[in-house]
C-alpha cells in the first residue's frame, strides 16, 4: 500500500507522459517518413492501422520495461548521468520489440520509421526524467540572484572546496577571497577575485559582504578572533569551515595501526573508518586554555555552552552573541556528561516511576528503553511503519500503534529522531491530545522534586512527549505551522554530544524543555542542577564566591554534571557546526544518487517541512537476508569502508527478551533491520573517499547480484 502511495504521488505524472511519449514518438516518425513538401505521402494509410493497432500493446510493453530497468520508484528527482544507461538500455530494449513484434505480427515498417521512432522516444523519455533537475537549477540560478553575498578567507584547497560548497546552495553567493599570503592577492580562484589580507575590511565594504566564511587552517588565534569580533560588530554572520575539508589526524593513525597489524604497506590498503571526531586546532587550544584556567569540572565554559545552545536552539543560529543579555538565555538548557543521563533526567523531573508505563520506539538503541527502566517504570515498545516513513524511510513509530497502546498508565511517548530525521511531532501531540481523557496527573508527596513533578504533569494535563533527539542536534520541522529547531518541540529533549555524533564534547549530552505554564525555567534548571550533582544545594561555581562555602544536600541523587574541559570541546564545535552539517548535506547529496542508481533504498534527510541533522545514513539493500546483509558488510571491510547497523532491535537484545519481549511480535521492526547497512557519515571524509565508497559498494553489490 505505502510503494502504491509513493508512486501516485512522486511517479504517476511520469508514468502519465511516457505513456504520451512512446507514443507520440512513434506517430511522429510514420509523420515525418512520409511527409513531403508539407504533403502526406498516400503511402503512409499502409502503415497507418499497424501504429494505430500496436499502440496500445506497445505502451504495455514499455511501461513493463521501464518497472524493470527501475526507470520508476523516484530516481528522477536525483537524475545524474549515471542514470543515462539505464534509460539508454530500456529503449534500445523496447525499440527492439517494436521491430520484432510488427515484423512477426503485422508487417515490416520501414526502416527510418524505426530509427527516428527510437531515437525520439529515447530523447523524450530522458528529457522527462531531468527536466526535474533541469528545472531545480534553473530555480537555484533564479534564487541565486538574492543570495547573501559571502567572503572565503584561504585559499588553499580548503577555500576552493568552500567555494564549490557554498556554489551548490542558494543561499550564498562567493564574490571574494582573502588569504593569508598577500602575493595571493590579483589572482582568481574558481573565477573569484582574491585580495590582500590587509584589505579585508576594504573588501567587506566594496562587496557588501554579508557572511565571512573562515577556510584558512593556517591562521592564528589572535587574527581569527580579530575576524570573528569584526563580524559581530558588523553583524555579519561568519562561519568557520577550516578543518573539515581534509583530514590529517585520526584516519592516518588508524590507516597506521591497521596496516602494522597485518603486515601491509599503508600504501597499498586505504580504510575509511566509520565515525571518527572531527577535532580540529580550535577544539585543541580551548581545552588548553580551560586546563590552564584552573576550571576542569562544572565552570563558566558549561554554563556559557548551555547559553549558547539555548540560542541556537531557538535561532538555528550558531554564532549567535548571548553574553548581550545574558540572562535571556540562562536556565533553558542543561550540560551534562550523557545523553543517557539527561534521558533520565527528564523522566524523573516528570516524575516518572514505578507502576508508569512508558512507550517507546522497538527501533532504538538501549539508551531510549534504559533510562525508563532506572526509574522503576515499565517499557512498552511498540512497532514501527511498514518500510518506515513513506516520506523520508526513517524507521518511525507506527501511529496508529501508538495511540492504541496508551491506557491509563501511559505518562510519557519517547520520540527517537533517528538518523537525525525529525519525527511528525504533530501527529504525536495529536494523539496525546486526543487520549488526554485517560490521563491522571501524579499528586504531589510534598517533597521539592515530587511537588515539582506533579504541577509538571498538571501544566502538561496529557502524556508528556518525549524527544530523544541523541542524533538531531540542529534539525528542524515544521511543527503547528512554524519551524521549529530540535529542543523547541517536545515537552523534554536529550541530546547526545558523544564522540560519534555530529557535535561532539568528547562524552555529553544535554537536556532541555520548552516553558511550563506556571513554572519558572529557573525552577527547573534548578532541580536538574540537585539531579545531577548528588542533590548538592551549590554546584562548585556557586562555591567560589567569599564566604560561601556551606552547602545542602537536599536528595540523595546522582553525579552526571558536565565538565568545562568537554565544554571547551562543545564551544569550538559549536563555532564550526554549520558548516560541518553543509559538508554533511554535500556526502549526502552524493550518496543518494549512487543509491538511486542502483536501486538502493535509502533516508531522505531533507524534505518540504523537515531538515534533518544528517547524522546517519542508512541503507536498505533489496532481496537479502540477514546472513546476506552480514557478509556484504565483511566484504565492504576489506574493500577498505568500515559500516555499520543503525540498531539491532531491543527485543532482540538479551537484557530486553528476559524481560518478555519477542521480535517476533514487531515484524515491521525486524523486516526494517534485516537489509539494512549505515554507511559512513561524517566531515572527515575528502570527495576522493566518497568516490571510494561509493566504488566499493558498488562493485561488492554487483559480484553479490552475479553470484
Amino acid at each position: 500500500m505505502d510503494k502504491i502511495k509513493r508512486f501516485f504521488k512522486y511517479d504517476f505524472v511520469i508514468f502519465l507522459l511516457d505513456i504520451i511519449a512512446v507514443n507520440a514518438s512513434y506517430f511522429l516518425a510514420l509523420l515525418l517518413r512520409f511527409s513531403i513538401n508539407s504533403r502526406l505521402d498516400p503511402l503512409i494509410e499502409r502503415y497507418l492501422n499497424t501504429v494505430i493497432y500496436f499502440a496500445p500493446i506497445y505502451t504495455v510493453i514499455c511501461i513493463v520495461v521501464f518497472f524493470i530497468f527501475r526507470l520508476y520508484g523516484g530516481m528522477w528527482r536525483y537524475a545524474g548521468i549515471g542514470d543515462v544507461n539505464r534509460i539508454l538500455f530500456a529503449n534500445v530494449t523496447t525499440s527492439i520489440i517494436n521491430v520484432v513484434i510488427t515484423v512477426l505480427f503485422y508487417q515490416r515498417m520501414p526502416i527510418t520509421y524505426y530509427v527516428m521512432g527510437a531515437a525520439m522516444q529515447l530523447v523524450s523519455v530522458a528529457f522527462i526524467r531531468f527536466a526535474y533537475r533541469l528545472a531545480v537549477l534553473e530555480k537555484r540560478q533564479i534564487t541565486k540572484s538574492n543570495a547573501i553575498n559571502a567572503l572565503v578567507i584561504g585559499t588553499r584547497e580548503n577555500g576552493s572546496q568552500t567555494i564549490k560548497l557554498l556554489n551548490i546552495g542558494v543561499r550564498y553567493r562567493p564574490v571574494a577571497v582573502t588569504g593569508i599570503d598577500d602575493n595571493d592577492a590579483g589572482k582568481l580562484i574558481d573565477g573569484i577575485p582574491v585580495y590582500a589580507r590587509s584589505e579585508f575590511e576594504r573588501v567587506i565594504t566594496k562587496h557588501k559582504i554579508k557572511a565571512v566564511f573562515l577556510a584558512e587552517s593556517r591562521i592564528d588565534k589572535e587574527e581569527r578572533n580579530k575576524i570573528i569580533d569584526f563580524c559581530k560588530e558588523k553583524q555579519i554572520e561568519y562561519r568557520d569551515y577550516s578543518s573539515f575539508f581534509t583530514f590529517k589526524g585520526d584516519n592516518d593513525s588508524f590507516n597506521e595501526v591497521l596496516s602494522v597489524h597485518e603486515g601491509q604497506d599503508l600504501k597499498e590498503k586505504k580504510v575509511i573508518p566509520f565515525s571518527p571526531p572531527d577535532i580540529g586546532d580550535s577544539e585543541i587550544n580551548e581545552v588548553v586554555e580551560a586546563m590552564r584556567s584552573g576550571w576542569i569540572t562544572t565552570g563558566p565554559r558549561v554554563k556559557l555552552l548551555e547559553r549558547r545552545l539555548a540560542a541556537y536552539i531557538e535561532k538555528g543560529n550558531n554564532t549567535y552573541d548571548t553574553e548581550a543579555d545574558p540572562e535571556r538565555w540562562s536556565n533553558r538548557v542543561v550540560c551534562l556528561n550523557s545523553a543517557t543521563a539527561a534521558e533520565e533526567l527528564n523522566l524523573r523531573i516528570l516524575g516518572i516511576g514505578e507502576g508508569d508505563e512508558v512507550i517507546v520506539p522497538a527501533y532504538t538503541y538501549t539508551a531510549s528503553a534504559s533510562a525508563v527502566i532506572h526509574c522503576g517504570a515499565t517499557v512498552k515498545f511498540i512497532d514501527i511503519q511498514k518500510d518506515g516513513s513513506p516520506e523520508t524511510h526513517m524507521p518511525e513509530l507506527d501511529y496508529d500503534a501508538l495511540e492504541k497502546s496508551i491506557t491509563e498508565k501511559t505518562k510519557a511517548i519517547i520520540a527517537v529522531d533517528l538518523a537525525g530525521i525529525v519525527c511528525d511531532y504533530d501527529k504525536i501531540f495529536a494523539i496525546a491530545e486526543k487520549k488526554k481523557d485517560l490521563f491522571s496527573p501524579k499528586e504531589s508527596d510534598g517533597k521539592p522534586l515530587g511537588d515539582l513533578s506533579s504541577r509538571i504533569q498538571k501544566s502538561i494535563g496529557r502524556v508528556a512527549v518525549l524527544a530523544d533527539c541523541a542524533h538531531s542536534l540542529g534539525g528542524s520541522r515544521v511543527f503547528k505551522g512554524n519551524k521549529k529547531y530540535c529542543g523547541a518541540i517536545a515537552d523534554f529533549t536529550s541530546f547526545s554530544f558523544h564522540a560519534v555524533k555530529n557535535f561532539t564534547t568528547a562524552e555529553g549530552g544535554a537536556s532541555t524543555w520548552t516553558p511550563k505554564d506556571g513554572i519558572d525555567n529557573a525552577e527547573i534548571y534548578k532541580m536538574y542542577q540537585l539531579l545531577s550533582l548528588h542533590g548538592q544545594s551549590k554546584d562548585a561555581l556557586a562555591k567560589t564566591k567569599a564566604g560561601a562555602w556551606e552547602y545542602d544536600i537536599v536528595g540523595p541523587w546522582y553525579k552526571c554534571n558536565m565538565t568545562d574541559i568537554m565544554a571547551a570541546i562543545g564551544l569550538r564545535q559549536l563555532d564550526r557546526y554549520a558548516g560541518l552539517l553543509d559538508r554533511r548535506i554535500e556526502i549526502i547529496k552524493r550518496y543518494d544518487e549512487a543509491c538511486d542508481r542502483l536501486g538502493i533504498s535509502h533516508l531522505i534527510h531533507h524534505t518540504d517541512n523537515m531538515d534533518s541533522s544528517n547524522h546517519l545514513y542508512l541503507i536498505r539493500i533489496p532481496d537479502i537476508t540477514v546472513e546476506k546483509r552480514n557478509e556484504l558488510i565483511t566484504k565492504l571491510a576489506e574493500q577498505g569502508v568500515s559500516t555499520n547497523v543503525h540498531f539491532k532491535p531491543m527485543p532482540m537484545m538479551t537484557a530486553y527478551k528476559e524481560l518478555g519481549w519477542d521480535i517476533n511480535d514487531f515484524p515491521n521492526t525486524y523486516d526494517y533491520y534485516h537489509n539494512l547497512i549505515t554507511l559512513p557519515l561524517h566531515t572527515r571524509l575528502s570527495d576522493e573517499d566518497v568516490e571510494f565508497i561509493i566504488s566499493k559498494l558498488e562493485s561488492v553489490i554487483n559480484r553479490s547480484e552475479a553470484t
